[in-house]
């Protein structure tokens, strides 16, 4: 007869072989340092926080282009003006609290501790499939440009982009900015200094008459008057109905400069000058007659070069 086992009614617990054991524990420790990293890509690498040092940090490199990919919308038509040398990126950053999506930050623009709030927001896409990062939202400052006269300006030495020549209204990333007149040899401004950081800024130019253009208008009012010494035609300041006259300048007027509203550059008679003609005049006896006489025009430029146009 043959002996057999009884049979247990009961399942014998899995007992897993030594290569078992060594697959479960690699498989369970690499579960445990994905978790791990991503957590700390979540909590460390993709913060709210991180997010605005990140924006912070390329603006310190004057790098528009990474500045970029952290808003919403951005100003990248700025990036020439970013680059320029010219440009202070805001330093001494400190973030504080997140409270409704927003940054509340402390940082320096110049010499000037500002604080304020950014705000945020959760991005659409995932971050290599797997996190969602955080955006800024946008809500940059702007500065406001206005000319005592219509001038061509630049911010940083650098022209304004199209979209903003007109409406001289520019959005910027935060950092220090220089607004100034375009060089030219007519008018002049003194550079403003910008402070951006929040809300609006207004940059106010005042500019004026170039000393250098003064000595110029002179020298080319100078030269035209020497040429109506031998026209004595209606179109110069001075003229004489005697016969064969001779004209002499006893003294040039002094002249004034003044910028107009609508951005020419006026020359007027601030002291009148002196003329005296010699010539036959009536009956035929000799004549000598001496008259004051005053200029005005306007002082332009045509081929790089500033030319003085009487008033006729």
């Amino acid at each position: 007869m043959v002996q057999t086992q009884p049979v247990s009614p009961f399942v014998e617990p899995w007992r897993p072989s030594p290569r078992a054991k060594t697959v479960i524990a690699v498989v369970t420790a690499g579960v445990v340092v994905l978790s791990a990293a991503t957590y700390v890509v979540q909590q460390v690498w993709l913060t709210p926080q991180a997010t605005v040092k990140g924006y912070f940090g390329a603006l310190a490199d004057h790098d528009v282009a990474k500045a970029a990919t952290y808003l919403k919308d951005s100003p990248t038509s700025t990036s020439d003006i970013v680059a320029s040398d010219k440009y202070s990126p805001p330093a001494k950053l400190k973030v504080g609290k997140i409270e409704d999506n927003k940054a509340n930050v402390t940082f320096v623009v110049g010499n000037k501790q500002v604080s304020g709030a950014i705000p945020l927001h959760r991005k659409d896409e995932l971050t290599l499939g797997l996190f969602r990062g955080w955006g800024i939202d946008g809500d940059l400052p702007t500065i406001q440009i206005s000319t005592a006269a219509p001038v061509d300006v630049q911010i940083n030495g650098k022209p304004l982009p199209e979209d903003a020549k007109e409406s001289r209204s520019l959005q910027v990333f935060p950092g220090q900015y220089v607004v100034s007149v375009v060089d030219n040899q007519l008018l002049e401004s003194e550079p403003v200094t910008i402070d951006a950081a929040f809300g609006e800024n207004e940059a106010a130019l005042n500019p004026k008459v170039k000393e250098s253009a003064q000595s110029a208008a002179e020298a080319q009012v100078k030269e035209y008057l020497q040429g109506c010494v031998t026209k004595n035609v209606e179109s110069c300041p001075f003229t004489s109905s005697v016969t064969k006259p001779v004209w002499r300048i006893d003294s040039y007027p002094k002249i004034e400069l003044h910028l107009t509203d609508d951005g020419a550059v006026t020359v007027e008679t601030g002291t009148t000058g002196k003329a005296t003609v010699t010539g036959t005049g009536y009956g035929g006896y000799p004549a000598n007659e001496s008259s004051n006489f005053t200029v005005s025009g306007r002082l332009t430029v045509e081929q790089g070069k500033l030319k003085f146009q009487p008033e006729q």
